[in-house]
């Protein structure tokens, strides 16, 4: 099962800049994963957008199989 499921993520802010252009992701349950990538790569606003701190612009997010905009409260859990 996949315990985190990234579908064509997307993040715009104000002014057009775009912090995350498309991402991808699939996690199976029991992995081990690091996000890496340079300042300004987009980590923190995917690592915002996962925990529901941040809106994201466009996309699908996944925790062991639940859409996390459908079922907010039950992918908390």
């Amino acid at each position: 099962m996949e315990a985190l499921t990234i579908k064509n993520l997307k993040k715009t802010y104000e002014g057009n800049l775009e912090a995350l252009k498309g991402i991808d992701l699939n996690v199976e349950e029991g992995d081990f994963f690091a996000l890496l990538g340079p300042n300004g790569a987009g980590k923190t606003t995917t690592i915002g957008i996962i925990s529901s701190l941040v809106n994201k612009t466009s996309g699908q997010v996944k925790i062991l199989g639940i859409d996390i905009d459908q079922e907010h409260s039950l992918a908390k859990k």
